[in-house]
């Protein structure tokens, strides 16, 4: 009985090697971390560089690198580049843009004739209508109208709109 009770209180008892080996109190090893300066910043610009190059604005045909279009001959329907409702919603989302400005929108509207048309929903510009609506409702309600343009056989009208327009003609999120 006298082993077994000697045999449970040195099993209780911590072995004296393993405080002594110190190898429990080395931290362990972090990697060097350098955080900030001028250099991370330069990192930055140039990926913002690098991005707001891939998003420029496109050139007019006739003066792109490769464009062959003689000068001074007109455009026969919608501009160089746009087939489709698709690719003038691009152009209209660009530099997060929303919706033309209430007073462009109705501009638009009488371009395309639109009260002519029982199928074409007036644009949503009235002020009590305006104010309720969220940028997403706005743009969703204006791709209708491009839609619209396009089963109309319309596109260059608003093509046209479209890049007639400045920065400041337009609704942008946030």
């Amino acid at each position: 009985m006298a082993r077994n009770a000697s045999a449970a209180k040195g099993a209780a008892t911590p072995r004296a090697d393993w405080l002594d080996d110190d190898t429990w109190l080395v931290p362990l090893p972090v990697p060097e971390v350098r955080e900030g300066g001028d250099s991370t910043w330069a990192l930055w610009h140039e990926a913002e560089r690098q991005l707001d190059e891939a998003f420029a604005p496109t050139l007019p045909s006739d003066q792109a690198p490769l464009g062959a279009a003689p000068r001074g001959a007109e455009p026969s329907g919608p501009p160089a580049g746009y087939q489709g409702a698709d690719e003038l919603m691009v152009v209209a989302r660009r530099n997060n843009r929303v919706c033309p400005n209430p007073a462009e929108w109705s501009r638009l509207y009488q371009l395309l004739e639109g009260d002519k048309y029982i199928d074409l929903q007036p644009p949503p510009v009235e002020q009590w209508i305006w104010g309720k609506l969220s940028h997403l409702q706005k743009r969703v309600r204006f791709r209708e109208h491009i839609d619209w343009a396009a089963r109309h056989g319309k596109l260059a009208v608003v093509a046209g709109f479209l890049h007639s327009l400045g920065e400041a003609d337009w609704l942008h999120m946030g």
